[in-house]
């Protein structure tokens, strides 16, 4: 894309007005976005409106969409204009595809790609579903998309980082406004190993109504999307909504009906969404198993198993809850390399803690 057209899209995307399809508006009237720059008043053809007139000629009177250019030229920042070649086609499914969109990082493009979103608030259970689904997804290859947001997306990029994964973070704010700003260390991990991505300009600081809107991005970037919690009035809803309605496969993770982490979610699985009852499976299915559902999980994670992780991981099945020390007497080891291998079982999702120093085998994979 040529410079002046992409200044003319940083300018326009200064005013909110504007989204993907009014590449098409111009098109129609055989225009370039850069005719809008040598010739300000064009604009009047597509708008009624004083206000978004008087900010059009502000940002180009004050030179605002020259200085993007730079700033971002200096940050390292691409700018990915709609209908250009590096814009993601997977955000054309949207009825309204952002304009521009801000995307910083390593990982240029997004792949094969997996949305995960819950609410902020969710329950331990949701927590280790998310983190779970990142580490599985990522080692498998898959790029994890959600919002950076503290709880279930916040646990999703972790897992993929650990997993040593592709994970991309949506924001509601310029890319350079790390929100929440406890989750600055991890954006620069994000930033490192996949992408940070936004359509506001630089700057942007985090309103309340531009995090709903960001969602679609979030959907629309992906090939499915996967709903862990989300009570009825929540981003994750509004996300799942979002996903179902323009017919991107979805997802949700089945809650107790009695929790309003899960009331939600729930309510997608009624509508349509497809219930995600095993994490193993759902990866299978997404590698194109055609086993799906009948293929054994638990098989197939104890063949990855050290012979001392194994033996770890019989006596939790066989047992019960046990202490390290416990552990350690009964497998003849040290109590070092007891909790060197529950990390690694814990990291499969075969293990969890049941409390100070006690584990026991993860819930998730009883009865597989």
């Amino acid at each position: 894309m040529k410079d002046e057209d992409l200044l003319a899209f940083i300018a326009l995307n200064f005013l909110r007005y504007f989204d993907g399809n009014f590449v098409q508006s111009l098109r129609l009237k055989s225009l370039l976005p850069g005719d809008l720059l040598s010739t300000p008043s064009l604009l009047k053809s597509f708008t009624s409106s004083e206000k978004v007139m008087a900010k059009w000629y502000e940002v180009l009177s004050r030179g605002l969409h020259l200085k993007e250019f730079e700033a971002c030229k200096n940050m390292g920042i691409d700018l990915l204009a709609f209908g250009d070649e590096s814009y993601p086609s997977s955000l054309c499914r949207l009825s309204n595809p952002p304009l521009l969109l801000y995307w910083w990082g390593n990982q240029k493009t997004p792949g094969k790609a997996v949305a995960v979103v819950g609410t902020r608030r969710c329950s331990n259970y949701g927590r280790r579903i998310a983190g779970l689904l990142g580490i599985r997804l990522g080692r498998e290859g898959f790029t994890t998309i959600s919002g950076g947001a503290f709880g279930v997306d916040e646990a999703c990029h972790e897992g993929s980082i650990k997993a040593e994964g592709i994970t991309i973070a949506v924001f509601g704010t310029g890319v350079d406004q790390f929100y929440p700003a406890k989750n600055g260390p991890l954006f620069e991990k994000i930033k490192g190993r996949g992408a940070l991505v936004s359509e506001y300009p630089l700057g942007t600081k985090g309103m309340p109504w531009n995090f709903p809107q960001r969602n679609r991005i979030i959907v629309g970037l992906a090939d499915v999307a996967i709903i862990v919690e989300a009570p009825l009035k929540s981003g994750a809803m509004i996300t799942g909504r979002i996903a179902m309605e323009h017919g991107i496969e979805t997802w949700a993770v089945p809650g107790r009906i009695d929790e309003g982490v899960a009331k939600g979610s729930n309510l997608l699985i009624f509508d349509g969404a497809y219930p995600l009852v095993d994490v193993d499976s759902f990866v299978y299915l997404m590698k194109g198993s055609p086993q799906g559902f009948l293929v054994s999980a638990e098989e197939d994670k104890l063949a990855i198993l050290s012979p001392e992780e194994g033996q770890i991981y019989k006596i939790l099945r066989e047992r019960g809850d046990r202490t390290v020390d416990n552990i350690a007497g009964e497998c003849k080891m040290t109590p070092a390399s007891v909790l060197e291998c529950l990390g690694k079982l814990k990291l499969h999702g075969l293990v969890a803690m049941s409390g100070p120093g006690r584990w026991v085998i993860n819930e998730m994979t009883e009865g597989e």
